[in-house]
């Protein structure tokens, strides 16, 4: 310790002493004591603090790996000298480095810890969604990520990266449904898997073909195959790119001149300081992101004023006049408000912490309505019409047929948990004739109430759900009527919450020659649950009725387990970028997969 003097009354008096570690000050006073400086002992050799010997201790090599993983440090960053000065300093003078060697064995520890827990965590699960993508690093590594969803006991949506596996072969539907299966068995997931969420690829239709006679033992022999909402919302707006790219190509060419130099980019952030306006750097849309067309316009549009002056003052003359004028902003902002519904739809089917599934049919009869609305438009009748004339098909099913099936599945796999006896349903009330007619905007004398909502018994084929060949039979053959047409029609589907339409979904099963007196039946014929805010949880309420419908609220607890979109599986892969990214060749796969699950 240092000692500290001062001067009082011209004496040099000590009065304080000051710790060399902490430089904590102590009184020295005689009238004080010294009794607490006993806990501030000397080696008197060296003349410094005696401190606890370091000794290796499990948890803080577990909490060093952790950081390592959430951080995507190297491994060796426990021996490095930035880390040790800081550790020394701030906590432990006497701290040991961990070596690289050290922590290797500690994350493989880790890991095996975490990799039980989760293990152990879902086999407590009755019922299992996955989604599953493919990602190619700059390394020449191809790498596949599976990742589980589940309702836990609380009845909340639950999100698990299972370790990715390195695909090492061709992308054929044969090798993708290997190495699925190889996690699906190593997690013992093999009879709880209800769905798999996939992209629009081919070699996945064909993956899902070859594993559905093995990962079809939960509801034998049901294994449903989910195609991503977001690539087919994407595939929709992609069919009119063609027809507005001569609308939009001189925006690329104005952002692309305005990038291709730091001079210009700073030429163009002072010219903003000078008008007192905040700059800003725009970029260029990519044909491989989504809504990266309406996020160019809606950056580019707010500025408009100062960017297109720079532009005519920059870019080079042309002969046929400037390269932006009023009409381009014009069309760019109808543009803008056109893809707006698009950019919407995208990011709510996007979520990966709340249920999906019941809002896949809401949007998609906003973009019809959407679409029925632009139709006569002048500037964009030429987009819209290849739009609604394009094939969907093959990414639609007959959801009435084949949640009619599901719910007898089920209800002769978990009969016996019924409790008691659900009353007779008579056909066309409660939601089997209500709900359709808030959704779909129908009026009680319309026609269409029964093509939708009461139609025959099961096996009723594609065009009883309009899956024509495009978006416009679709609403046709649905019985829509006025009500996705021009605005018409006394509902809005874009005004329900997006927890509500899982009644919608529910009532698609219902087939009331079949199923009178059933449990499904009984909740087809009560009331109506009519939420218009956020506070409505759709989980909560399955949670709340499991009593009253016990099969159906297990059923409803499975398909809202359903993500309609792949985008959990390519959140993934940006959680674990840094861990696989091309800095890190040496890498081994098996490292990267336990990292990957030690920062989910």
């Amino acid at each position: 310790m240092d000692k500290i003097f001062a001067i009082e009354n011209g004496v040099e008096v000590r009065i304080g002493a000051c710790c060399h570690f902490c430089k904590k000050e102590l009184a020295t006073r005689s009238t004080g004591g010294t009794g607490h400086l006993s806990y501030w002992s000397f080696v008197p050799s060296r003349g410094q603090m005696q401190a606890p010997a370091w000794s290796y201790w499990a948890p803080v090599h577990a909490k060093l790996c952790r950081l390592i993983a959430r951080l995507d440090l190297p491994l060796n960053f426990g021996e490095s000298a930035a880390f040790e000065d800081y550790i020394k300093i701030a906590h432990n003078p006497r701290y040991s480095t961990v070596s690289r060697q050290t922590t290797t064995r500690d994350v493989e520890k880790h890991f095996k810890d975490k990799h039980a827990k989760l293990v152990e965590r879902l086999q407590s699960v009755s019922c299992v969604a996955l989604t599953s993508d493919i990602w190619s690093r700059n390394a020449n590594q191809d790498y596949l990520s599976v990742v589980a969803h589940f309702v836990n006991g609380d009845w909340d949506l639950q999100k698990r990266i299972l370790p990715m596996r390195l695909i090492d072969c061709s992308h054929s539907g044969v090798n993708i449904a290997e190495r699925i299966a190889d996690v699906v068995a190593e997690y013992g997931l093999t009879d709880k898997i209800f769905s798999i969420t996939l992209d629009n690829a081919s070699a996945n239709s064909k993956a899902m073909e070859t594993q559905s006679p093995f990962l079809s033992g939960y509801v034998s022999p049901l294994l449903l195959h989910q195609r991503c909402a977001c690539h087919i919302i994407n595939l929709i707006v992609k069919s009119a790119s063609e027809e507005l790219k001569h609308f939009l190509d001189d925006f690329r060419t104005a952002i692309l001149f305005l990038n291709s130099s730091n001079q210009r980019i700073a030429a163009y952030k002072s010219f903003c300081v000078a008008l007192g306006v905040r700059s800003r750097k725009f970029g260029l849309d990519m044909d491989v992101r989504w809504n990266s067309t309406y996020l160019m316009l809606k950056h580019l549009i707010p500025y408009k004023s100062t960017f297109s002056v720079f532009i005519q003052t920059h870019y080079p003359p042309r002969p046929e006049g400037p390269l932006l004028t009023d009409d381009h902003w014009h069309v760019g902002e109808k543009i803008l408000e056109f893809l707006k519904r698009f950019y919407d739809s995208t990011v709510v089917m996007s979520g990966v912490y709340y249920p999906t599934s019941p809002l896949i049919l809401h949007h998609i009869l906003c973009i019809i309505r959407h679409l029925n609305s632009y139709e006569n438009d002048r500037l964009l009748r030429t987009a819209v019409v290849p739009m609604k004339d394009k094939d969907y098909s093959a990414y639609l099913t007959n959801v009435r047929a084949e949640l009619s099936d599901l719910f007898k599945k089920y209800d002769d796999k978990f009969g016996a948990v019924r409790l008691q006896k659900p009353s007779n349903a008579t056909p066309g009330e409660g939601k089997s004739k209500n709900a359709w007619d808030l959704v779909f905007g129908v009026g009680p004398d319309s026609s269409g109430a029964s093509s939708i909502g009461l139609g025959g018994g099961p096996g009723l084929g594609a065009s009883s759900m309009g899956l024509g060949t495009g978006l416009g039979a679709a609403a046709s053959s649905m019985g829509l009527g006025t009500g996705l047409g021009l605005g018409a029609g006394p509902s809005n589907p874009s005004t329900l919450s997006r927890r509500t339409s899982a009644s919608v979904l529910l009532h698609a099963a219902s087939i009331p020659a079949s199923i009178s007196g059933t449990e499904l039946a009984s909740y087809l014929a009560s009331d109506t649950i009519q939420k218009f805010d956020d506070d409505f949880n759709i989980l909560d309420y399955w949670h709340d009725h499991k009593i009253t419908y016990p099969v159906l609220s297990i059923l409803a607890k499975d398909v809202l387990s359903v993500l309609v979109s792949t985008v959990s599986s390519e959140s993934a892969f940006s959680l674990v970028f840094k861990v696989i990214e091309e800095r890190r060749r040496q890498l081994l796969p098996s490292m990267m997969e336990m990292l990957s699950l030690l920062k989910d």
